[in-house]
């Protein structure tokens, strides 16, 4: 079918042709009070057509499309181009030496019953309801999903990737005396059976109990670790400094850093579209280039940035296999672990602060400035352990700076669902904003 298409907008005089086609086919169930409240069910195809007409890439995007309205598609994809007045690499991907091969479960969650995803969610609002100091469960959620992506182009590119994984998570509410606090663990499975009810309730009751009875400190600066979760937030917020749309618009404190010190040399920051322990592994992009492991960041020194295929062009360089999403984004991109573990990597912290949980990670950022300023939670270290929970603090300092003080990196790697991950990281010291 997309060759056909391929073929027909060649015969229209298109230069060359595209035809990226995401089927996506999802079930969300939702619990509340032991009572199914929500159930969805979905399964859409979005396609996205690229073509080259008059030297001028030009791009239409649907949801399942049909033979029958191809030819208006391909005819107004002509005219967006002709419309087109910013002159910019028009390229379409002729496909890399050799791909790697990726090795991935496939798991059939639509073999499992419904009633069966709704028992889970359930006996894990009652799990998290029987600890005394937990008033309510918000919701919990199950979801799962089947994408299958394909790449085909006119010039001989014929791709396709498939993933399935699930997740499920239930938010209780914790309280003591008047502190109210909200904890979950999100557990992502790539296999049914891995869903472990009695070790999600556990963590999130541990999580929520270990917030109550929080304090405020003074303001000042002190030693700041943070958790795994948070400084992989916080990687998150700042990959888009490394792309070269960034560097190409003028929107990178590192614009003209390659290959200089940036950061503390034990600071390894690497895109790794396979690495073993994260939950995603992709062979290709979504332009057809083969994805590889590469360090952005080497022993604290920028090795270059993310290209697409346009933004490659444009700086006269190898495409990096991170066109993603009609943009430019990172695969599995994470800061490489250490050997200490948590109890070493405070051990010789007198009077400092871990950080667990902060709040407005995107309105609190300035990506080009490295500024950052962010309401805080987590708990006090004193004399190498944790003290006691600490909370209303914000937490200040400059990305750049942070990473150039960096005193620590722990060995507890951990990704999130959005592909980057991180250890837990301790820094000499930042400013932190306190009550007291």
């Amino acid at each position: 079918m997309y060759q056909n298409w391929i073929d027909l907008g060649l015969k229209k005089g298109i230069t060359d042709l595209e035809v990226f086609a995401v089927r996506n086919k999802s079930l969300k169930l939702s619990v509340y009070q032991n009572k199914l409240d929500q159930h969805v069910q979905s399964d859409v195809e979005s396609i996205t057509i690229r073509g080259i007409y008059e030297n001028k890439l030009s791009t239409v995007r649907f949801e399942n499309l049909s033979d029958s309205n191809v030819d208006h598609l391909l005819d107004q994809l002509k005219a967006n181009a002709k419309a087109l007045t910013v002159v910019e690499p028009a390229i379409i991907f002729e496909g890399s030496e050799s791909y790697p091969e990726v090795k991935d479960e496939l798991f059939d969650f639509g073999s499992i019953p419904v009633i069966q995803k709704i028992d889970l969610l359930k006996n894990l609002e009652q799990k998290i309801l029987a600890n005394s100091s937990v008033t309510q469960v918000q919701s919990s959620i199950y979801q799962e999903v089947d994408t299958e992506t394909t790449l085909v182009n006119s010039k001989g590119l014929h791709l396709s990737r498939h993933n399935t994984y699930a997740y499920a998570y239930a938010i209780g509410v914790f309280q003591k005396d008047d502190d109210i606090k909200t904890a979950y663990d999100i557990k992502l499975a790539k296999n049914f059976n891995e869903f472990d009810i009695n070790q999600m309730a556990e963590t999130t009751v541990t999580k929520g109990v270990a917030m109550l009875g929080g304090t405020s400190i003074r303001s000042g600066e002190y030693p700041v670790v943070f958790s795994n979760e948070m400084f992989a937030d916080i990687l998150e917020v700042f990959s888009s400094i490394f792309s070269g749309e960034a560097a190409y618009r003028n929107m990178t404190f590192l614009k003209d850093k390659v290959n200089q010190q940036i950061a503390g040399s034990d600071i390894n920051l690497v895109d790794d579209p396979l690495h073993p322990d994260a939950h995603f592994k992709t062979g290709f992009d979504d332009e057809g280039v083969a994805c590889s492991k590469r360090y952005i960041v080497e022993n604290g020194v920028f090795k270059g940035f993310n290209h697409n295929l346009k933004t490659a062009a444009i700086f006269k360089e190898k495409p990096t296999g991170n066109g993603f999403r009609g943009g430019i984004s990172t695969t599995n991109f994470f800061l490489e672990p250490q050997e200490k573990d948590f109890d070493t990597l405070i051990s010789d912290i007198k009077d400092g602060v871990y950080i667990t949980d902060m709040v407005g990670l995107h309105a609190g950022v300035k990506t080009v400035s490295g500024e950052f300023s962010l309401q805080a939670s987590g708990f006090k270290i004193k004399n190498g352990k944790l003290d006691h929970p600490v909370k209303m603090i914000v937490v200040s300092g400059n990305f750049f700076e942070a990473i150039n003080r960096v005193k620590g990196i722990g060995s507890d790697l951990k990704f999130g669902l959005s592909g980057v991950g991180s250890p837990s990281v301790y820094v000499e010291s930042l400013m932190i904003g306190g009550g007291a």
